[in-house]
């Protein structure tokens, strides 16, 4: 891998609401009593250009030279990606099989993780043969490029008793658990601010984080960059609404390199901060997310329920949709058609002909 194509992926990388309640009866969740585990699972790795796969096999596979083992019970065992000669050079690497279609892994593993970033508007493809089959799925981000793709695959995977899940590292931050247990010394909220690392296009990752700190019940998004894709400005803005004992206030968010992320929390009666400093070690920032992963996988369970996993992406999708259509004006949570389509990074990456047959 090139150092421009490395460096390009690791920039990139740099409660639930009322009301919001499951819409998978048929899958339990992380309270439920877990099941037997798998020793160890057995992983399905799919994308290996824009991706997070260089690091998450350096901590998997027990040929890992970042610790000199592995750190969890999930071992990368298949993999399958458009370029096979990228995919023969990642199962040499890391003692993987190569299989010769995408859905080549239906019965092989035990879970199926997505890792690259240019498969998301084709996301809803790959994944239907496991969601289908059943098994625990694993979504990139941003998950899909529509609602009705987005749909899609919740759709398959309540009917079919199919774990997915979709988060970001920054969810897994013991600083974002850290500020929930705070919350109630502030008093009411008045406003929040935020910053985060993010090269390669509008983040998530921080708004994520946010809702899980802060609650689902985000009214309007908006959105100003100077490039959707490869941005230096930007910024993002959720709304939130009053509430029978909270004002009305919005949480702000900006781009900065000088840490990993950082959050300000201003209540009427105190302030609270958490972050991260940009030196913090590359990998360990993603054990938390790879050990809820293996937890929520083994478990066949939900780690968060449907209906988060479906707002998470209303409102990234309004943010891009302000940007894109609205002039970065504010777009109330919801209101986009369910048709229109976050910009892709690749739209030429797949034309179709690899889904037939």
């Amino acid at each position: 891998m090139s150092g421009s194509a490395r460096n390009s992926r690791r920039d990139f990388m740099r409660n639930a609401g009322a009301g919001l309640a499951a819409s998978m009866a048929a899958v339990p969740f992380l309270d439920a009593a877990p099941a037997a585990s798998i020793e160890p699972m057995k992983i399905g790795v799919f994308g290996l250009d824009f991706t997070f796969w260089g690091i998450w096999a350096d901590l998997l596979s027990p040929k890992g030279r970042y610790l000199g083992t592995s750190a969890l019970r999930m071992r990368p065992t298949h993999v399958w990606d458009k370029d096979a000669k990228k995919a023969q050079d990642f199962a040499k690497r890391w003692d993987c099989e190569v299989v010769e279609r995408y859905d080549g892994m239906v019965g092989k593993v035990d879970a199926v993780l997505n890792g690259d970033l240019y498969n998301v508007p084709w996301q809803h493809l790959l994944m239907r043969p496991y969601l289908e089959a059943g098994m625990p799925c694993f979504l990139q981000r941003h998950w899909a490029d529509t609602v009705q793709h987005l749909d899609e695959m919740l759709d398959l995977a309540a009917k079919h008793s199919a774990p997915v899940m979709a988060t970001v590292p920054f969810e897994h931050y013991a600083e974002g658990d850290a500020l929930v247990s705070r919350l109630k010394t502030i008093g009411e909220v008045q406003a929040v601010f935020g910053t985060a690392e993010a090269a390669d296009e509008p983040h998530f990752h921080l708004p994520y984080m946010l809702m899980k700190v802060l609650g689902y019940d985000v009214e309007w998004a908006s959105m100003a960059t100077d490039d959707v894709k490869r941005l230096g400005y930007l910024n993002i803005n959720y709304g939130y609404p009053k509430g029978e004992k909270r004002r009305a206030f919005v949480a702000s968010m900006q781009t900065s390199r000088a840490d990993v992320f950082s959050m300000n929390v201003v209540g009427d009666q105190a302030a609270i901060s958490a972050n991260m400093p940009a030196a913090a070690n590359y990998y360990t920032r993603f054990f938390g997310q790879l050990v809820d992963i293996q937890k929520t996988f083994e478990k066949k369970a939900q780690y968060q329920p449907p209906d988060v996993i479906r707002k998470k992406f209303l409102c990234l999708q309004a943010a891009y949709y302000s940007q894109v259509e609205r002039n970065s004006a504010p777009v109330k949570v919801g209101s986009v058609p369910a048709d229109w389509r976050i910009p892709a990074w690749r739209p030429d990456w797949y034309d179709g002909s690899e889904f037939r047959g």
